[in-house]
């Protein structure tokens, strides 16, 4: 084996061997919940609830009522499954993270496209209200 042979076979061992020890990249994503965000005046808790399950179910939510003001919302993308609450009360609601699998969670951290299912959910959700 010549010196340049060994050189890359070191290389690549060495590459192999930071990349594992740095963990998925793709967990690297901040936990992003959705506060705030605004109800249209004058709607119903029904209207509400109608709303934000015909927001979630654009992109396959499941969107459940678990009791006043406050809905549970599941997706589930190929392998992997992700839960939020959504609770509102006051003219506003807020989407927080609940559960999931196959995602990476960890000390507050997800896969990325977790935080762009949710900012989907939210804007499909203002859409929703948009339309009453």
């Amino acid at each position: 084996m010549s010196i340049q042979s060994r050189r890359r076979s070191v290389l690549a061992a060495v590459t192999v061997l930071v990349l594992a020890a740095a963990g998925p990249v793709w967990a690297a994503a901040r936990i992003q919940n959705v506060e705030g965000s605004p109800i249209p005046a004058g709607l119903s808790a029904e209207q509400i609830d109608k709303a934000m399950k015909a927001g979630g179910a654009t992109r396959g939510w499941i969107v459940k009522s678990m009791g006043a003001g406050h809905l549970e919302a599941t997706i589930f993308v190929r392998s992997h499954m992700a839960q939020v609450d959504i609770r509102y009360a006051d003219g506003s609601y807020s989407i927080t993270y609940k559960d999931s699998q196959n995602l990476g969670y960890a000390n507050g951290k997800i896969h990325r496209n977790y935080n762009k299912w949710v900012q989907n959910l939210n804007m499909d959700i203002q859409r929703a209200f948009a339309m009453l």
